[in-house]
C-alpha cells in the first residue's frame, strides 16, 4: 500500500507544471508574431490587466497605457476578490515584471466597454501570456467577440489544465 501511495505521488509530481516562480516557460505553442509592436510593463492592475508603453509602430501609443490582455480571464483582486486572484495577479507580475520588455498585437476591437486597450501579450522570452496563464491554471478562457483569434488553442490548454487540477481548478470548490 505504501509503495502504491509513493507511486501515485510521483505520477503526481511528474504531471504538475514545470514553472518555477520568476521563470517563463518557453514551450508555448503561440509565437510572437512577425510585426508585433514591443512596448514596456509600467506597472500591474491584476492578472490581466497591465499598464504598458508602446514602443515603435503599433495599437500602443507612447504613454502609458491600461491593456486589457485578450481571451482570458483571471480571478479578482480589488471589489469582491475571488478565489486564486492574488495567486494570478502575482504569477502575471512574475512572467512580465515592471520594466520588462514585451511584444503585442491586437486582434479586431481595439477597446472593451471600459475604454482599455485588448491586445494579446508575449513575454520576454516570446512565451504567450495568455497560455502561460493558462496552462498552470491562473485564468480562464474568456471569448470578448469578434476578438477569438487564438480562441481554441487557448479552450485546449485550459481543458488540459483543468483535467490535470492546475491552479484554481483545484484551489477553488466553485470553479
Amino acid at each position: 500500500m505504501r509503495r502504491l501511495v509513493i507511486a501515485c505521488l510521483l505520477v503526481a509530481a511528474c504531471a504538475a507544471p514545470a514553472a518555477t516562480p520568476g521563470t517563463v516557460p518557453d514551450d508555448t505553442a503561440l509565437t510572437v508574431p512577425a510585426g508585433a509592436q514591443e512596448a514596456v510593463v509600467v506597472r500591474h492592475t491584476d492578472g490581466d490587466t497591465l499598464w504598458l508603453r508602446g514602443i515603435g509602430v503599433g495599437p500602443l501609443p507612447g504613454r502609458s497605457t491600461k491593456v486589457r490582455v485578450l481571451e482570458i480571464d483571471t480571478p479578482e483582486v480589488f471589489g469582491t476578490p475571488g478565489c486564486y486572484g492574488t495567486q494570478a495577479s502575482a504569477r502575471t507580475a512574475q512572467l512580465v515584471p515592471l520594466g520588462a520588455h514585451v511584444r503585442v498585437e491586437a486582434d479586431r476591437d481595439a477597446r472593451d466597454r471600459y475604454g482599455r486597450l485588448l491586445l494579446y501579450v508575449w513575454t520576454a522570452s516570446g512565451a504567450s501570456l495568455e497560455e502561460v496563464l493558462l496552462r498552470e491554471g491562473y485564468a480562464r478562457t474568456l471569448l470578448v467577440r469578434p476578438n477569438d483569434s487564438h480562441i481554441d488553442a487557448f479552450r485546449a490548454v485550459e481543458a488540459a489544465a483543468r483535467k490535470a487540477k492546475r491552479g484554481l481548478w483545484s484551489a477553488c470548490p466553485a470553479t
